[in-house]
């Protein structure tokens, strides 16, 4: 980032850009983002966004994409459909929006709303949704219909065929949908592409939860090997001490809530901050699921444990969840499918 954040700073040097300066909280800004604080250069551009300042936008938002900061790519878009360069913008919000940056999608809704693309509008509205910003799915339209039941059909059987999206049957199923012939419509091949979005990107999401049961049953065989100890245990501190958490966990994971007692159970109860992207409402059921055993119901930890991967894929059904448990031999079971099934 230092070469990135000295032509910045270097840029912001110049007098064409310096006597521009209107405010204490624009000077400051740029004061912290020429002295490397990346967060502050996003919110300079997201400054210069909200007051209509395009150049100045353009100049520190290209910046940050050209270091791949999504958010700083869609900045740029914006900033390039405002001094009519649309074809430039709309190109890089869509590069943008495919890669789950979801104001770029957001973006992409309204302008297509502006050409009167409803459905298409709708689509871009309900992946921005599904990849996070959830003051729109509180606008979005429940149970609207986007694809030919022909297109419903091969969708719903994704989750069937595409259990592995790298096996030969789903690869089968993408080519024959990315030919898009008929009986396919012209309006579901325009769409198919920002369905599926949605759903490979719930498929990467639940990838997560298998990694992190994996990485939570080796720190257990460490402490069940330890002979003074000889024991699991259903503390998540004292599980996951020698373990860097992350900046954002899609999945809480670690052990009923009977099983733990006092103590820490899961990731939620010891990293709340990481969590902080998820709705009440969701947070709400995957508490409410860790909280489903009773005491009688727990392994002894002596012999043996269980241990749950829980999150919310579909943000428009909260009370739905993805749970994933692991034992103690290593078993990992998918006890309950929560992917997105709007179409």
């Amino acid at each position: 980032m230092t070469t990135f954040l000295l032509i910045l700073f270097n840029l912001m040097a110049l007098s064409t850009f310096a006597q521009t300066v209107s405010s204490p909280l624009e000077k400051e800004l740029m004061r912290l983002c020429g002295n490397k604080d990346i967060t502050a250069c996003e919110k300079l551009a997201a400054f210069y966004v909200k007051n209509e300042n395009w150049d100045n936008a353009l100049l520190v938002s290209e910046a940050l994409c050209s270091k791949d900061i999504k958010i700083g790519c869609t900045f740029a878009g914006m900033s390039l459909i405002s001094k009519k360069k649309s074809q430039q913008g709309i190109r890089l919000l869509n590069s943008t929006c495919d890669r789950f940056e979801p104001f770029a999608c957001r973006s992409l809704g309204r302008l297509m709303k502006d050409a009167g693309k409803k459905d298409l509008s709708h689509l871009y509205f309900r992946r921005s949704c599904y990849y996070g910003l959830h003051e729109v799915c509180k606008t979005l339209q429940k149970g609207k219909k986007l694809l030919s039941s022909v297109a419903q059909d091969l969708v719903k059987k994704l989750p069937d065929d595409c259990t592995d999206p790298k096996s030969m049957a789903c690869q089968d199923k993408l080519t024959l949908i990315n030919k898009c012939t008929p009986p396919l419509s012209k309006d579901d091949c325009e769409l198919l592409p920002g369905v599926l979005s949605i759903f490979f990107r719930a498929k990467m999401v639940q990838a997560e939860a298998k990694v992190l049961l994996n990485s939570l049953l080796m720190s257990e065989k460490k402490i069940k090997q330890d002979p003074k100890i000889n024991s699991y245990s259903f503390d998540i501190e004292v599980v996951l001490k020698n373990t860097p958490a992350q900046h954002l966990y899609y999945y809480v994971f670690g052990f009923m809530k009977a099983c733990s007692g006092s103590k820490k159970a899961n990731s939620l109860e010891l990293y709340p901050e990481a969590y902080e992207h998820l709705t009440s409402e969701a947070l709400k059921s995957i508490k409410t699921e860790f909280s489903s055993y009773k005491s009688k119901d727990c392994y002894d930890p002596r012999w043996g444990l269980e241990a749950y991967a829980i999150s919310q894929l579909d943000p428009l059904r909260p009370s739905k969840l993805d749970i994933w448990k692991i034992n103690h031999d290593g078993n990992i079971m998918h006890l309950r499918e929560g992917l997105p099934t709007e179409y």
